[in-house]
């Protein structure tokens, strides 16, 4: 069995000093002056500096062709120092705020039965999500007017059913008593 499969996987080894000297410094140095180079030929060009186009770049300058990639300006800390300078993206910014596409009152009118949903959920997707937010409260708001509405009038009906029972109940009692003479019965029925 090797001996690479023997050492524990927790166990790093610094690497050994005549590697350091000969390979690994030369390597580091190489991808700062390409990271350099690469910049310094972005800036001059008018071109936007990023990973992507240094890597590209850098393909161009390097005599072998090889260049530098991505992860290496990233793992080389003076290639990143130089890169972060220069580089087009900034950061994070605050999220500017789009206007809506769409300019439509926060409360929506009347809804027809037979409209194309495709259109109406694209409508939706470009509005922002402030206009949506403010939409759905709108329409929540409505929601609950109109079952408020709908609860008073049910009372109503209920109230008015309960009297016409009622008032159907005393008039079938009178005139089953015969307390009413029969010209004045047929007139109330």
């Amino acid at each position: 069995m090797s001996s690479r499969f023997n050492q524990d996987h927790n166990d790093h080894h610094e690497p050994h000093p005549w590697l350091e000297e000969k390979v690994y410094t030369k390597l580091r140095q190489r991808t700062v002056e390409l990271v350099k180079g690469s910049v310094d030929a972005l800036l001059k060009d008018k071109q936007r500096i990023s990973l992507a186009t240094i890597a590209g770049k850098s393909k161009e300058l390097d005599p072998e062709h090889r260049g530098v990639s991505e992860s290496a300006i990233l793992d080389n800390q003076e290639a990143r120092t130089y890169y972060e300078q220069y580089r087009s993206w900034q950061g994070i910014r605050k999220k500017q705020a789009r206007p809506a596409v769409v300019t439509q009152p926060a409360s929506p009118g009347s809804v027809k039965r037979d409209r194309d949903e495709r259109r109406v959920r694209q409508r939706y997707l470009r509005m922002s999500k402030e206009a949506l937010v403010a939409r759905l409260l709108a329409v929540e708001r409505i929601s609950a007017e109109e079952r408020a509405r709908w609860l008073h009038s049910q009372d109503e009906m209920l109230t008015w059913r309960l009297r016409a029972e009622t008032a159907e109940t005393q008039l079938q009692t009178l005139t089953g008593k015969n307390m009413l003479p029969n010209k004045e019965r047929k007139d109330q029925i």
